[in-house]
């Protein structure tokens, strides 16, 4: 398949795509903000909970 079919059929894709996708409503916009944001406090959560647990061990344990 030559280079200029792969685009025509990327651009065909793509303009199908767009055609049917539709901009979301503020309920669904609202809905992504918070998964979103709790996603990261929840990844920022476990991250400060093994940074914790990784202090303990230095103090408990003497590492350096």
């Amino acid at each position: 398949m030559k280079i200029s079919e792969k685009i025509k059929s990327f651009v065909g894709d793509s303009k199908r795509i767009f055609h049917i996708s539709k901009k979301p409503t503020m309920d669904e916009y609202k809905k992504m903000i918070l998964i979103t944001g709790l996603g990261i406090i929840l990844i920022g959560g476990i991250g400060f909970i093994i940074a914790l647990i990784f202090n303990f061990l230095k103090v408990v344990g003497g590492l350096k």
